[in-house]
């Protein structure tokens, strides 16, 4: 199987799973927290909740991935730590001061609180809110991180196959004990290890083996054992999504959705991150406020999403591309010279 040094198909799914939670949210999830005064129940996009489904697959590959290229596990650190934060950092500043001058209560956090968020580790204070509801995602990707962390100080992370049969394996036990015992203990581990998406991220990990070595009947079977997870403890309908984020991974790997790369997805691609960091509650704002001034129509539903994209734009451009640049700039300059220093081995 040819390989690439970067699959930009990847980058447009990434941008298109973005759009999907992005409408999903105002529509939807807006009308089932808040009401609509009139737009109403909005069928097309009553799934869009399994974008975030997708965005776990693609980070199972690409954080991987990132894995086979790092030197060290505070390698790995920095450079996600510079990769997340500088964007994130900022989307709470701004989504805490937009929600907080709006007086939204329903969608407001402390100052305390706030400032908890900015670590990023606040959904793991079961007593913290977030300031903006998605940031719940962040809590599984960072438990992802830990976990491969763990992997690779212990020179574990290439047995794939191992730390994919044993994670699913694990997070099989934790789901049967909790539908066995149901208690908040049973419930806490269950949550916090992740275990409602691991099958995710080892879907991801083996799309990256079958790319990176063939498509052996090891990795799919892996595959096929975590979408039979996912009919087993998330149900028909989360499985059937499974199938099709597998079939189109499947397609790309085969050069099979060139259509992916057009400009427009690429475009959101790119700036999916900061996108998806603040058009929740932001959106939230400014749909409000829109409603109560008379604007009813579903026709108006662009505003929040093209204030969204100008706002994700102009992080994207002048937060996060400047800020890495500098930072990763910085930790190169000072990993060269810790490594020239005299009294370093060669």
């Amino acid at each position: 199987m040819s390989q690439r040094r970067r699959f930009t198909e990847i980058d447009s799914l990434r941008g298109l799973a973005a759009l999907i939670v992005v409408f999903y949210h105002y529509t939807v999830y807006y009308d089932e927290k808040f009401g609509h005064e009139q737009w109403g129940q909005i069928d097309l996009f009553t799934f869009g909740h399994y974008g975030v489904q997708l965005f776990f697959i693609i980070s199972g590959f690409v954080i991987y991935m990132s894995l086979m290229k790092v030197k060290s596990v505070s390698d790995f650190a920095i450079k996600r730590s510079i990769r997340l934060y500088p964007a994130y950092m900022f989307a709470v500043a701004l989504t805490f001061l937009i929600v907080s001058l709006a007086s939204a209560e329903s969608l407001r956090t402390t100052f305390p609180e706030a400032m908890v968020n900015l670590t990023m580790l606040q959904d793991f204070i079961p007593a913290v809110k977030n300031v903006d509801g998605v940031y719940w995602t962040l809590r599984v990707e960072m438990t992802f991180y830990i976990i491969m962390a763990i992997l690779l100080s212990m020179g574990l992370v290439k047995k794939t196959m191992v730390i994919a049969g044993t994670w699913l394996a694990a997070s099989t036990f934790i789901r049967m004990m909790n539908a066995a015992l149901a208690t908040d203990l049973t419930a806490f581990i269950e949550k916090y290890s992740m275990s409602n998406y691991s099958q995710m991220f080892i879907i991801g990990m083996m799309f990256y083996c079958i790319w990176q070595h063939g498509g052996s009947k090891r990795y799919y079977g892996m595959i096929t054992l975590a979408i039979g997870y996912d009919f087993i403890f998330e149900g028909i309908t989360n499985g059937l999504f499974s199938i099709l984020f597998v079939i189109l991974f499947q397609l790309i790997l085969m050069n099979r959705m060139q259509w992916l790369n057009s400009p427009i997805l690429l475009f959101f691609g790119t700036i999916s991150y900061p996108l998806y960091l603040v058009h929740q509650n932001i959106g939230y704002v400014i749909i409000y406020k829109m409603e109560s001034a008379g604007f009813l129509s579903i026709t108006f539903i662009l505003v929040p999403f093209l204030a969204s994209v100008l706002i994700a734009y102009g992080i994207h451009q002048y937060i996060e591309k400047p800020s890495q640049n500098v930072l990763l700039g910085m930790y190169k300059d000072k990993r060269e010279g810790y490594l020239k220093h005299p009294l370093i081995k060669k």
